[in-house]
């Protein structure tokens, strides 16, 4: 592996400014809101405009953003590269774009980006990201589940994928509407000149529906979207950030305490027989406990995303839609209807084009709001449930092949 995966435990895309600023504050002996301080300009100098590629970190660089001789030593002991290198990116027909990750260990995971369908007025970029190596889950539509778990993503290795692919978007961006480099010297021009405007950012969403289930991985899942939203760092809204779960009822208040982020369920059956056979969590929680907890602990002014992969004569008569309506009556949410892509299970197929607009169309009679989420970067396996597919296990069987440059451009 390269130079960019040594110090892999004081990596400095594993805290958020609290954290940070606890670091120093338990190694220098400076109050909590002194370091915190620190942290937060620390940060700012590594991440503000991280899509432009990497920061100087020295003690010259960190002196420019303000930092006192007092807290450099220890900053500088943490490293601020990436912890990932890209192995591949795999370009859809439709614009999607899917990368494989390679993490310190020779593990590989995905994310993918999704850019706006064509047509669509606002400019919008979403980045789906892996939340472990491998998942427990065992869905039967899933590649992922097929795999198996391998272990959990750090902070770091979650952040990382979506540093990546943001220098990839803004290698890719025409280069008249790039934003200008940031100034040499922060301490000259103001520290807050290295903070990359919402308008200018290259992706606009990040949704955790990549490999893995973030609720089994839920610290660290909380942990990268701490850093992610913090101001002086990535300063990503919370709202434009989407937990996918596949419905562990007993994370979900959690959830809702811990973030702002927004929370979405994969429910994808109308009744518990059906859920059982595809998603086996459900014999662990099923429809009924998992509806009365968002009942009972959704904050006011939230509401929940109910994924439903339509799958062709099994889950897609109108009479299967009533039951669905029925099931999220009174519960603030939407509803993703998602025509199922090829996975593991060969009878699980997807439904007609006509079938799903009488799906959809149901729904919107029964008064539930309802969005068809239409398959992109099926082509290259990088479609919802096919992520870990069959690109990902020819590459492991190959071992170990020099990766692409982790930073594009």
């Amino acid at each position: 592996m390269s130079s960019t995966v040594s110090h892999l435990s004081n990596r400095l895309a594993d805290h958020d400014a609290p954290a940070l600023g606890a670091v120093l504050h338990a190694q220098t002996k400076c109050g909590v809101e002194r370091g915190r301080r620190a942290a937060a300009k620390a940060l700012r100098l590594a991440f503000a405009q991280d899509a432009l590629g990497d920061c100087a970190w020295t003690d010259e660089a960190l002196a420019d953003a303000g930092i006192g001789q007092w807290a450099r030593p220890v900053l500088l002991d943490f490293d601020p590269s990436l912890s990932l290198e890209l192995a591949e990116r795999a370009p859809s027909a439709d614009g999607t774009e899917r990368l494989l990750l390679r993490t310190h260990d020779d593990q590989l995971i995905e994310s993918v980006l999704i850019p706006a369908e064509k047509g669509r007025k606002r400019a919008r970029m979403t980045l789906c990201i892996s939340s472990q190596v491998g998942c427990a889950r065992a869905c039967a539509f899933c590649e992922t589940g097929a795999h198996g778990m391998v272990r959990q993503l750090d902070v770091r290795e979650i952040v990382d994928q979506f540093r990546i692919a943001q220098r990839i978007c803004e290698a890719d961006r025409p280069v008249d509407k790039r934003p200008e480099a940031p100034p040499p010297s922060p301490r000259a021009q103001g520290s807050k000149s290295r903070t990359l405007p919402a308008a200018l950012r290259p992706i606009s969403n990040i949704v955790f529906m990549g490999m893995g289930e973030p609720m089994d991985n839920l610290p660290r899942v909380q942990g990268a979207i701490a850093l992610l939203t913090t101001p002086q760092a990535f300063s990503f809204a919370p709202s434009r950030i989407t937990v996918s779960t596949v419905g562990h009822a007993d994370k979900v208040a959690t959830f809702f305490e811990t973030t702002r982020a927004e929370l979405a369920i994969s429910i994808n059956a109308p009744d518990d027989a059906r859920r059982s056979r595809i998603m086996p969590i459900n014999d662990r929680y099923d429809m009924a406990s998992l509806r009365r907890v968002l009942l009972d602990v959704m904050p006011k002014g939230r509401r929940v995303l109910f994924q439903y992969a339509l799958f062709a004569g099994f889950n897609d008569s109108l009479d299967d839609a009533d039951l669905l309506a029925d099931y999220v009556r009174d519960i603030p949410c939407r509803v993703n209807v998602i025509p199922a892509n090829p996975g593991p299970d060969p009878t699980l197929t997807t439904p007609s084009p006509e079938q799903v607009d009488a799906f959809v169309a149901r729904l919107a009679e029964r008064g539930v709001t309802t969005l068809v989420r239409r398959p992109r970067g099926r082509d290259v396996g990088g479609a919802c449930g096919q992520l870990a597919g069959s690109r990902r296990e020819q590459l492991l069987v190959l071992g170990k092949r020099k990766p692409d440059p982790a930073r594009p451009g």
